[in-house]
């Protein structure tokens, strides 16, 4: 269909400008315009839609979340299009909206790609992200029983603290902390890997929220023993992080056994035969 061609021709190459014919179609505009003209109801009501109306919204949602990532003009489109101000009046960040039917996760799950790509793209989104008011809902649906709603949850708000430390008030007024660190420890590969992103960015900006913090300082040294190598580095990334701006948890670190565990994390990546040149040179140039 036409979403799957959408994410393919995003890391197709020889197709840098696809995004001139969807800005030259309005394609943007036009799924906006239709779903203002949808039936508007709470999440609890989502049932009482037409099962024609529940697929039709969510395939603009899952539309809309393929065209925003691929290029920075079309996301810029959709903010225009008061593309944000859609996902807060229908409450689609909802944890109500997630648990409605067997489908609607996934349009909960769109909708957090969104505000996760845009916050990621530049800080000038922040403000509008702000006015919305998602941590809230974000903080429930960490909690929520759908690991990919969990995960995708998370990365969203590593995105909104990748910039500055705009959201921290807001973050911590919501409690979201309280409910992402444990993710750090989540049953769920990708929950613990974005877990260990957003604690790794909210902790590079400033110690404001270190003591709160250092409640993830034992899942984060775990986590630099996890299957995934990308959950590593952000467990690696993250415990930097807690000790980049203070040395307020500089002890804890040193309690918890932070320097035995970063060494052996390093050794463990050190190539066997160091006699092979080619071997030392691939891990002196992998920065992963």
């Amino acid at each position: 269909g036409l979403v799957g061609a959408v994410g393919q021709a995003q890391s197709a190459p020889g197709t840098p400008e696809l995004y001139t014919d969807f800005q030259n179609f309005r394609t943007i505009a036009t799924v906006l315009q239709f779903l203002a003209g949808a039936p508007h109801v709470d999440p609890r009501g989502w049932t009482s839609l037409s099962e024609v109306w529940r697929r039709a919204i969510g395939a603009c949602l899952q539309l809309l979340s393929a065209l925003v990532p691929l290029h920075a003009a079309l996301a810029h489109e959709f903010v225009q299009g008061e593309g944000l101000q859609m996902i807060a009046d229908r409450r689609l960040l909802s944890l109500d909206l997630v648990n409605a039917d067997g489908t609607s996760s996934q349009t909960v799950v769109d909708a957090l790609l969104i505000v996760s790509q845009l916050a990621r793209n530049s800080k000038e989104y922040y403000p509008m992200l702000h006015q919305m008011n998602v941590c809230g809902d974000l903080r429930d649906l960490l909690a929520c029983s759908n690991a990919n709603v969990r995960a995708k949850a998370c990365n969203a708000i590593g995105n909104m603290v990748r910039h500055s430390d705009a959201f921290f008030d807001p973050i911590y007024q919501a409690g979201i902390l309280a409910q992402l660190i444990p993710l750090c420890a989540d049953s769920d590969s990708a929950c613990r890997k974005f877990a260990a992103f957003a604690v790794g960015n909210i902790a590079f900006h400033s110690d404001l929220l270190y003591r709160d913090l250092a409640l993830a300082i034992p899942q984060l040294l775990r986590l630099l023993e996890d299957e995934d190598e990308k959950t590593r580095a952000n467990a690696a990334g993250a415990i930097g992080n807690l000790v980049r701006n203070s040395a307020e948890l500089c002890g804890s670190m040193l309690q918890e056994g932070a320097l035995q565990s970063l060494l052996g994390l390093v050794i463990s990546r050190r190539p066997r035969d160091t006699g092979d040149p080619a071997a030392v040179e691939r891990f002196a140039a992998d920065t992963s």
